[in-house]
């Protein structure tokens, strides 16, 4: 090797070894979905939340699980740091732009004119990058009607009943209403005008929310990918009214038996089942994605919600929280995506 010393030798081989084992590393976690299967993937929180757990300890957990996706919220700039990580593993993101600003501080106009101009920054700014973005979260659940709430028929929602179901169009508040449909329709204006050739999928918190849908259409609002949650075990005849809007389905959330209620034995064949039965469901529905919430308990959050994890999460002798293994729930789901 005339011409080179040895530190630059060293500095070759080492190179070669990196370059090897971030190979050896990607083959042993190639992607195991399969042509006839959904896509799988797990709703995390990287930036405000996980305190000291790295994004490569969040993405290769994903991959570990079998799954390929991680749904998650946005920043303006950790995203693309995020993603360089998740492109190493070849983990796709899914991001979710929120509205700009609190639905209830906010007239109409102001929330399509500054939801527009959110999406289109961050879509332009990402542009080609993210083949999905998931727009707003659970915002019908804003405009849900209260009782002795005027329907927008004329008549009274009963003041001795609680809020409405959801089910049915008129379940929603006209004024609050018209504001949850001005933040979506600025963020798919704005996001298609940022980058036309992404997909981009809206929907609601599940729970028999059907009405939503019939009032997106009625508002002319258009989307390619419809969203459902699921923490009920969603009936076939919700899938049935949903693939009516002829757009593919994902359940960009769901946990079985709301997840941090059950034990972590039921958890775990809770979970199996719904895998199980989303699968049966995939081609006569066009259901093309299950998202589990999801990737890390957070027991730093005293309520069900933060038992919800596929894995541990506990403070380590320094006082700092890390990953301390898979529960059953995330044993069960791993076994049933590697088949």
């Amino acid at each position: 090797m005339a011409g080179h010393n040895r530190r630059d030798v060293l500095a070759w081989l080492g190179a070669g070894l990196i370059a090897g084992c971030a190979a050896d590393r990607r083959a042993m976690l190639a992607p195991l979905r399969r042509d006839d299967d959904l896509i799988w993937g797990a709703n995390g929180h990287p930036f405000r939340a996980y305190p000291d757990i790295s994004y490569d300890t969040q993405i290769r957990l994903v991959r570990e699980l079998g799954m390929t996706h991680y749904r998650i919220g946005w920043h303006y700039e950790k995203l693309a740091e995020l993603k360089q990580v998740a492109d190493r593993y070849g983990v796709t993101l899914l991001p979710i732009i929120h509205p700009d600003g609190p639905l209830d501080e906010k007239t109409p106009q102001q929330l399509y004119e500054d939801s527009f101009s959110r999406a289109r920054w961050l879509t332009r700014r990402y542009r080609g990058q993210f083949p999905v973005w998931e727009l707003g979260n659970e915002l019908e659940n804003f405009a849900i009607i209260e009782a002795c709430e005027m329907r927008d028929d004329g008549t009274q929602y009963p003041c001795e009943w609680g809020p409405a179901g959801g089910m049915d169009a008129l379940d929603y508040y006209g004024p609050r209403w018209v504001k949850v449909s001005a933040a979506l329709s600025g963020l798919l204006d704005g996001a298609r005008e940022g980058d036309p050739d992404a997909k981009y999928a809206i929907g609601t918190a599940g729970w028999g929310h059907l009405g939503a849908f019939e009032r997106f259409v009625e508002d002319g609002l258009e989307w390619d990918i419809t969203i459902w949650h699921d923490y009920e075990q969603v009936r076939e005849s919700f899938l049935e009214v949903l693939a009516g809007y002829g757009k593919p389905i994902w359940i960009t959330e769901f946990n079985a038996g709301g997840g941090g209620f059950e034990t972590e034995e039921d958890n775990a064949r809770m979970l199996t089942e719904r895998i199980a039965w989303y699968r049966s469901m995939r081609t006569k529905y066009r259901v093309e994605a299950a998202f589990i919430y999801e990737l890390l308990d957070e027991p730093y959050w005293d309520d069900f919600e933060g038992k919800m994890g596929l894995y541990r999460v506990q403070k380590n002798d320094k006082d700092r929280w890390k990953v301390s293994g898979l529960k059953p729930a995330g044993e069960a789901v791993q076994k049933a995506l590697s088949y």
